[in-house]
């Protein structure tokens, strides 16, 4: 099998929503898997990274737009 992306759109969501989103979809993964989440909330990229890093997986964020936030979790 290959790798999938699984693509989380949380523009317009408030913490804890996007984290909660994100804790759900791990359930689905399989090595090697990915989320790609967007968020337009500074503070929900910060919340997954450091709650990715508690659990041991790799996480990384990045502004791509003025206000709007892209982080990427490979399982």
């Amino acid at each position: 099998m290959g790798v999938t992306e699984h693509y989380i759109d949380c523009i317009g969501d408030f913490c804890p929503a996007p984290l909660i989103r994100v804790q759900e979809k791990l359930k689905e993964l399989r090595s090697g898997d990915f989320i790609v989440l967007e968020t337009d909330h500074s503070c929900a990229a910060i919340n997954i990274i450091n709650d990715m890093k508690k659990r041991g997986i790799k996480a990384k964020a990045k502004e791509i737009d003025n206000g709007i936030w892209r982080v990427i979790i490979k399982q």
